[in-house]
């Protein structure tokens, strides 16, 4: 299997996610929509699955290439192709399917503590959001933050969003924080990086 991979800034890498395609023998092709990679042209039918990543842009923005990474997002929807998004990337899914993208009154930023709705534990993650997604209808929330806010959710059963960053190694988040002129948090990840793993094989085994 190949994944089209959507990435969207320097600072945000996706190291789990080449270990976890490496062990499982998938081929990741990245794609840099917002460095001028015409995405356009790319024909869904021809996709395997979709991980749209990170990045600082909204999905409210008018660029052109988030109108056609949403197109993508639904034509794989419909075709019943395996999506995940993360970030920046579950609000592309969102969007795609109709439903808003709002400004958080308060932005998340940092290690917050995650309830699994499945799983049932909890555990912890780095979120950076600073806007929010709203209910998508037909989607199950998968997790939830510990201020109520949706962390994660499924819509029909290929297509995964998270609003946490579990594809980040401690040296990808170094990477980022020190683009944010700040010091990297010190937590436990190994917790999300499990779930990560297990979306993933879910989703695109």
């Amino acid at each position: 299997m190949q994944i089209d991979l959507m990435q969207h800034s320097d600072n945000l890498g996706y190291s789990q996610i080449a270990a976890w395609a490496d062990q499982a023998g998938v081929d990741l092709r990245e794609y840099r929509p917002d460095l001028g990679d015409d995405i356009a042209t790319i024909n869904p039918a021809k996709v395997d699955g979709l991980i749209v990543l990170g990045g600082p842009q909204s999905v409210n923005d008018e660029e052109s290439w988030l109108a056609a990474e949403r197109i993508i997002i639904r034509s794989l929807g419909k075709m019943q192709r395996p999506v995940l998004g993360i970030g920046f990337g579950a609000q592309q899914i969102v969007r795609a399917f109709g439903a808003a993208v709002l400004p958080l009154m308060v932005p998340t930023h940092g290690p917050v503590q995650l309830h699994d709705s499945q799983g049932g534990d909890d555990f912890t993650a780095v979120t950076w959001n600073d806007e929010t997604i709203s209910e998508l209808p037909g989607a199950q929330t998968l997790f939830i933050a510990a201020d109520g806010h949706p962390a994660g959710f499924a819509y029909h059963d290929n297509i995964v969003g998270l609003q946490f960053h579990p594809e980040l190694t401690g040296s990808d988040l170094q990477t980022f924080y020190a683009a944010q002129r700040e010091p990297a948090p010190q937590f436990n990840s190994a917790a999300a990086t499990r779930k990560l793993n297990s979306i993933l094989t879910e989703l695109f085994s």
